[in-house]
């Protein structure tokens, strides 16, 4: 596509021009010197680990049309080169690549899910409850899917180099919605910014990312900035069961509001829950629909009422989606069952907070399985401060909690170990209800081994992840393939 400066600039905040000429014609925009082409438009932005404005000589070398950039190049901008000063590199790559494109953000409905916990399955379901009724696209941990076929995911939310022609290849398949996943990191890395959504949902807000974030308090701030952005979502809805989504209604009292613990404008009566599922009346608008869900615990049935309000807030009738929620079966790695034909029960979940280890063992405990067995680690190389605090809950709610590692990255195991013991019970409860076993395959094997009639285990952490991160580098590893061939294997010790 060959476009001209004035057109890419509109609506561009620009401090400062140098050989400037809106009628120059470029062909791509990006922030990756290697790929730096003649004609292009390079824009320097700060990483965590290189800042692109090292590169603008790189990038000029390269024949580079345009170069954009915050800081004051060190470099001298030759006369050929058009050069563009911006306060924030990040926002003018969003809104540059958003441009290039013809805006496709204002010609599909984006809905964005953020929070830290439950992102990935109220976006799975809300996909594939939409998808039976519109050209429905997603974008999320699990992978990106375009009616065209499914790509690996590299990121929760994908950067704006990747967002935006990917937004242009769904309008072109004739995609009405599209669903994604927000992570604190991409708002702060501007990767959504000047997004237009037609909805915005908070879930709920818990310790996670602190390495990032350093407190709750900034955390909390990057996730009310994808509401408070501009533009702003066209409609909200915020979780009225969490302190952070009340501080939100408070400031945008026009959102909808939804929970599962109080009255709100969805919220959910006659609740049952079992290990095979859950059922709920779901109260809105003076109105009351039955439904029924294959996903346990009270958690999932508050991220089937964020997607049926969701729905509803989008225009569609909900009696329409009853049957389609109904036959939905488990979510990859999310709260999903292993194996069938046991008198006891496997499950995979990618809890990897505090937070979403009380949601799953607390409800766990009160279903009444026989025993809860649960394994575990913590992520390297990331925020310690919630390793105790993962260990203390597994230990309160566990009859047998299984120590193991999870991503290690370039963290001495021992060291992740030394901190999640600070969460241990006093006194330590009796020998055989804490094992510590460094490799992960091991440690699943030895959870299996311990299950009896009517006992549960989990398996927490990784969910639907198929690689364990060791340095800087990723080995093929699935808790649930591990599971499944353990399963396999102890059946058949039983069978000979």
């Amino acid at each position: 596509m060959r476009k001209r400066l004035e057109d890419l600039f509109k609506g561009i905040s620009v401090l400062e021009k140098y050989h400037w000429d809106p009628k120059r014609i470029f062909h791509k925009v990006t922030s990756d010197s290697r790929a730096v082409e003649s004609g292009d438009v390079f824009v320097a932005c700060s990483g965590t680990r290189m800042d692109g404005h090292d590169f603008l000589g790189q990038a000029i070398y390269a024949k580079a049309a345009v170069v954009v950039f915050e800081n004051e190049p060190e470099v001298t901008i030759p006369p050929h080169v058009t050069g563009v000063r911006v306060r924030d590199s990040r926002a003018a790559l969003s809104g540059l690549l958003n441009r290039y494109y013809d805006c496709p953000d204002q010609k599909i409905k984006l809905v964005g899910v953020t929070g830290t916990n439950g992102k990935t399955t109220i976006t799975y379901l809300l996909h594939r409850l939409l998808r039976e009724r519109v050209p429905t696209a997603y974008l999320g941990t699990l992978w990106y899917e375009l009616p065209s076929g499914r790509v690996t995911s590299v990121n929760t939310t994908p950067g704006p180099e990747v967002l935006a022609p990917m937004f242009h290849q769904m309008h072109e398949e004739g995609v009405k919605y599209c669903i994604m996943e927000v992570s604190s990191h991409a708002i702060s890395q501007k990767r959504v910014h000047g997004l237009e959504f037609d909805l915005g949902v908070f879930t709920q807000l818990t310790q996670d990312h602190l390495d990032y974030h350093h407190s709750m308090e900034h955390y909390f701030q990057t996730k009310r900035s994808f509401f408070a952005g501009n533009p702003a979502p066209r409609k909200m809805l915020f979780n009225k069961d969490c302190a952070y989504g009340r501080r939100l209604i408070e400031e945008w009292p026009e959102a909808r509001t939804y929970s599962v613990l109080n009255e709100a404008d969805y919220c959910v009566k006659d609740l049952h829950m079992g290990f095979q599922g859950s059922g709920f009346q779901m109260s809105y608008r003076g109105k009351a629909l039955p439904f029924q869900i294959r996903l346990p615990m009270r958690y999932n049935v508050a991220n089937a009422l964020t997607v049926l309000s969701a729905i509803d807030l989008l225009g569609f009738d909900l009696n329409d989606f009853r049957g389609a929620l109904e036959e939905i079966p488990a979510i990859p790695g999310r709260m999903e069952r292993i194996g069938t034909g046991t008198d006891y029960t496997v499950f995979v979940d990618y809890a990897h907070t505090p937070d979403a280890f009380e949601q799953v063992l607390h409800d766990a405990k009160h279903m009444g399985p026989k025993r809860i067995i649960t394994v575990f680690g913590c992520g390297g190389d990331r925020d310690r401060g919630k390793r105790p605090l993962m260990t203390a809950v597994a230990c309160c709610y566990s009859d047998v909690s299984i120590l193991t590692t999870d991503n290690p990255r370039s963290e001495d195991p021992e060291e992740i170990f030394k901190d999640m013991r600070e969460g241990f019970p006093k006194p330590l409860p009796p020998q055989g209800s804490i094992f510590e076993i460094p490799d992960r395959q091991e440690a699943i094997e030895k959870a299996v081994s311990l299950a009896k009639p009517g006992d549960v285990v989990f398996v927490l952490g990784k969910g639907h992840e198929d690689y364990q991160i060791l340095g800087d580098g990723k080995i093929p590893f699935s808790d649930r393939e591990v599971v499944d061939a353990a399963l396999k294997r102890r059946s058949r010790v039983f069978l000979s």
